[in-house]
């Protein structure tokens, strides 16, 4: 799933108020009017009109991980398989589920004859091997593909070729494992093995995701402006059967007031909601019965720089120091469960009998002691001071921070909020700068190998974490490798344990429930528990 880091954005009084007195409260009085242009508009075109936030990068998930990208990707670009609505993985880009070797090490695909591109271009081998080896060159994602054959070598820069994808003719290619890997297909439905042209991306450079983005889906991109939106159009040459919507427009606002504003205007047909905005637009006649809601697979964590806090006994206190439950019931208005393990409880390694974390500031100072810390630095007994880095692309994280801010503060440490924007965040992500930051992963399939990618080896230096165990590692290798359900359960339930409750290499903190608007007239939408929202079947019916 990719990466949330964040929910929408929690409204500020002075925000709320502002709206309040602009008429967000109130019916709209031009509704008929407005409702009247949308019906002449769309006895044209049929055109879905989304607010949703501003990537500020590029669209191409083989950069970057969020979900605000895959929100506009996940129907332009397409991946060899999906998995669908009921967790089942099912063929796109081929003609059937692909076949294994008896030693399980080497997958045979048969692509379909005659995809085509936006860009005209049809779909071969080639396309393939030269997605996937950028892929790992982009290195956002790289370690999912790590079990290939020729991974290390290719990844070192050693030789331009992946040895472990063998190219038979244009339809037909294999992945030959250096080990068993039960997770691989999984990865191959994920969007971050989007298959793009090879030669028309190769030729792009860095244009590609804002000015050029070419896949195989059911819309095309016409235009892609940050800080503006961005506009799709449906792919006539689409290789997967009818497609309803003549275009996708999307709208970037970051406020997600201003975002249900235009919404009862009229003027937008969906809108992501954060999960603070529930308790005051349930009650709200004019929208409450276009209000849905999906439980994502994931939650919200602490990244904690452990080259920075080598101490365990400190990130131990961090995680005593945080009031969970008031957290969830307070800012997040109800709308979030606490959670002090990284696996959700219907994962496999879930553990609902590991330790949930209660609020404790006396044993979190008494940690502290115990570390060496009792020199008061600041107001408050305060004697542990580090950075919170918040990314300012979802403003919920602000009220977060400050929530964690004032609870820390009674546990002994004085927390310094940094906000940054999306580029600034993940540069300092990439460059290890990030001491502790707030952020969130969210799975694109059900399984515990990937939900524990962000702190896995090959991972978590990228993510500003530098946590390492040799248990952690051998477990995860193992988990990848066995097929039993019995076993993987225990297996990663003790990869979470050493994680969460041993080692304290993340702070988890919650999970969340995810809402979003859409008007009556809108059909066949739904948001996945992957955090996918295909167009394809979405229709607009007056």
């Amino acid at each position: 799933m990719k990466k949330r880091f964040l929910s929408l954005l929690l409204a500020s009084v002075m925000v709320l108020g502002s709206l309040t007195a602009c008429g967000i409260g109130e019916e709209n009085k031009d509704d008929t009017t407005v409702q009247e242009t949308i019906v002449d508009e769309q006895e044209k075109d049929k055109i879905l009109r989304v607010a949703t936030e501003d990537p500020q990068v590029p669209l191409d998930m083989h950069l970057y991980t969020y979900s605000m990208i895959m929100k506009i990707t996940d129907n332009v670009c397409e991946s060899l398989l999906l998995t669908n609505a009921e967790g089942e993985l099912e063929p796109v880009l081929l003609t059937d589920m692909p076949t294994l070797s008896e030693d399980k090490r080497t997958y045979t695909f048969e692509l379909k004859e005659g995809v085509k591109f936006h860009n005209g271009a049809v779909l071969t081998s080639r396309d393939v091997k030269y997605s996937l080896e950028r892929m790992i060159s982009k290195a956002a994602m790289p370690g999912l593909l790590e079990q290939v054959e020729g991974y290390e070598p290719f990844l070192k820069g050693e030789t331009k070729d992946l040895e472990g994808i063998e190219l038979i003719d244009d339809t037909h290619f294999n992945i030959h494992l250096a080990e068993i890997y039960t997770p691989l297909l999984s990865v191959l439905a994920t969007p971050y093995t989007a298959i793009y042209p090879a030669e028309a991306c190769e030729m792009a450079g860095e244009n590609w995701g804002m000015t050029e983005l070419y896949g195989t889906g059911p819309f095309k991109l016409v235009s892609y402006e940050t800080g503006v939106g961005a506009e799709l159009v449906k792919f006539d040459d689409y290789h997967g059967g009818e497609v309803n919507l003549d275009r996708v427009t999307y709208q970037f606002m970051d406020d997600p007031w201003m975002a249900v504003f235009e919404y009862k205007k009229g003027n937008v047909d969906l809108t992501y909601m954060d999960a603070a905005l529930y308790k005051r637009l349930a009650n709200d006649k004019t929208v409450n019965e276009d209000m849905h809601s999906f439980q994502p697979i994931g939650g919200y964590y602490l990244t904690i720089n452990s080259n920075v806090i080598t101490d365990p006994k400190v990130r131990e206190a961090m995680t005593y120091a945080v009031d969970r439950t008031a957290l969830c019931e307070g800012t997040l208005f109800g709308a979030a469960e606490p959670n002090s393990n990284f696996l959700p409880e219907n994962m496999i390694g879930g553990n609902p009998e590991a330790e949930q974390f209660e609020y404790n500031p006396e044993k979190s100072k008494a940690l502290l002691a115990e570390a060496g810390y009792t020199e008061v630095i600041a107001a408050g007994g305060c004697v542990y001071e580090f950075e919170l880095v918040v990314n300012t692309a979802y403003g919920a994280g602000i009220y977060i921070a400050k929530t964690l801010q004032s609870q820390m503060k009674d546990a002994g440490f004085k927390v310094d909020i940094r906000k940054v924007d999306n580029a600034v965040w993940m540069n300092m992500k990439a460059g290890g700068l990030i001491e502790v930051g707030l952020d969130s992963w969210y799975a694109d399939y059900n399984d515990p190998n990937y939900m524990l990618y962000p702190v896995s080896d090959s991972c978590s230096d990228t993510n500003s974490i530098f946590w390492h165990n040799d248990e952690f590692k051998s477990l995860m290798i193992e988990g990848a490798q066995t097929e039993d359900i019995d076993e993987r359960q225990q297996i990663y339930a003790r990869a979470d344990q050493i994680l969460t409750h041993e080692e304290f290499g993340v702070v988890a903190l919650f999970n969340e429930t995810m809402f979003y608007l859409t008007k009556p007239y809108v059909e066949d939408f739904e948001v996945t528990s992957s955090y996918r929202t295909m167009l394809k079947n979405v229709d607009i019916v007056q």
